[in-house]
């Protein structure tokens, strides 16, 4: 079994591998990119999306738990969706394409 190190104490599944939380001084999380995270993701119906970019450590408002926070943001090469990474509810949260 291997040691989990505090840097890589997010469990995979959280965020499909792209982002890990990094605790801040004021007992909040920010999201940072994984350095080894994945070049694909799942969308809600299971078909995989290849990531273009990767932002983390974005200040944003969820759209899901209406909370400010260090989130991070994905899109992908071929749908105009985006997704907001919430560090406070810690969800996916899908966001409509242009």
């Amino acid at each position: 079994m291997r040691a989990v190190s505090r840097q890589d104490a997010t469990p995979p599944e959280l965020y499909h591998g792209v982002f890990r939380l990094e605790p801040l001084a004021n007992g909040e999380h920010q999201l940072a990119r994984h350095p080894s995270g994945p070049t694909m993701m799942p969308d809600p119906h299971g078909r995989l999306l290849r990531i273009a970019t990767v932002d983390s450590k974005a200040s944003a408002i969820c759209p899901s738990c209406e909370r400010p926070g260090q989130g991070g943001f994905v899109s992908f090469v071929q749908d105009l969706r985006l997704v907001y990474a919430c560090p406070s509810c810690r969800q996916l949260v899908w966001l409509p394409g242009a």
